[in-house]
């Protein structure tokens, strides 16, 4: 089980590599996702003249895949305030990024990653870098974590998933167009610690089984992003949520029910501040019991999923 736990692991947190410059090239995508009919799913809070809006998001997506339904879009286009996970976009913020990876990502002076993995799955990682056409000699300097996180993002645009399409992007060049404000619900530094801080021998397991697993990492992004996008919760919980909560309860702690908890106070603060607004963070974070929608109905919060 722990290889779906560092697979999904990585998934939650990949969409923060999508400004800091580390994607490759994109390549053609099999999947014809000009043929879903998407309808995300929506949730809408409403208390004392106030309107919270949540939508659940991915951070890279193919282009041909049309995600705005009519209710996403009603509801965005009454919003006064966007709110996102945190900044990773802005060019201040890609800035902070391409600092803090390697302060966080680099190993210290004489260790490279070839020496942390060993001869086997440094293979295999030659491998896979070959397929897309960088030296596998250029991750000599990094970490494990970060060598899995970046790999993971290559091979999504490899598959035609792109940044520039994912929901966040797409929102928040919306949000600047119409002039709308932008605020976050944590930082960006934050969100990296919770994969640097883990320890070595993790970081080292989570990226073998990520390589052992990269010949079924098409069909895991299909079954993930068809879920999503045909607002099928109970798919998508077990898909991104499930192995995590099964195989390592401390890992799906940290990455998600700690940072669901933590969100829940934000948007009880725009519910008394009043105005409309619309909150978009990883799909993941919205279904199950410890989803930030469950969180919110315990709090005696009345949430509606619309259609």
């Amino acid at each position: 089980m722990l290889k779906n736990v560092i697979r999904n692991a990585g998934f939650a947190v990949l969409g923060l590599l999508a400004g800091t410059g580390l994607l490759s090239p994109e390549h053609s995508h099999a999947t014809d996702y000009a043929t879903i009919e998407a309808s995300p799913a929506l949730w809408t809070i409403e208390a004392d003249g106030a309107t919270v809006h949540l939508l659940g998001t991915f951070h890279l997506l193919p282009d041909a895949l049309n995600w705005r339904s009519d209710a996403v879009n009603a509801a965005f286009d009454e919003a006064d305030t966007l709110w996102l996970e945190a900044d990773v976009l802005s060019a201040e913020a890609q800035a902070r990024m391409q600092a803090l990876i390697p302060q966080l990502g680099l190993n210290p002076q004489g260790v490279t990653l070839s020496s942390l993995l060993g001869p086997d799955t440094f293979a295999a990682f030659e491998a896979q870098t070959a397929e897309l056409g960088v030296p596998a000699g250029n991750f000599e300097p990094v970490q494990p974590w970060l060598a899995g996180i970046t790999l993971g993002a290559m091979q999504l645009q490899s598959f035609g998933f792109n940044p520039a399409m994912g929901v966040e992007a797409v929102l928040s060049a919306q949000a600047n167009a119409q002039g709308k404000s932008i605020g976050y619900l944590e930082t960006a530094e934050g969100q990296l610690r919770i994969l640097a801080d883990l320890p070595m021998d993790i970081q080292i397991e989570w990226l073998r089984v990520s390589l052992d697993e990269m010949g079924d990492l098409r069909g895991e992004l299909d079954r993930m992003v068809t879920a999503w996008a045909t607002g099928d919760m109970d798919m998508l919980d077990s898909q991104v949520n499930g192995s995590i909560r099964d195989a390592s309860p401390e890992l799906y702690e940290a990455l998600m029910v700690n940072r669901n908890h933590d969100w829940v106070p934000h948007i009880e603060a725009m519910l008394a501040a009043g105005g409309t607004h619309f909150v978009a963070v990883g799909a993941g974070h919205m279904p199950g019991d410890d989803g930030v929608v469950a969180l919110l109905q315990a709090q005696g919060h009345t949430v509606t999923r619309r259609d």
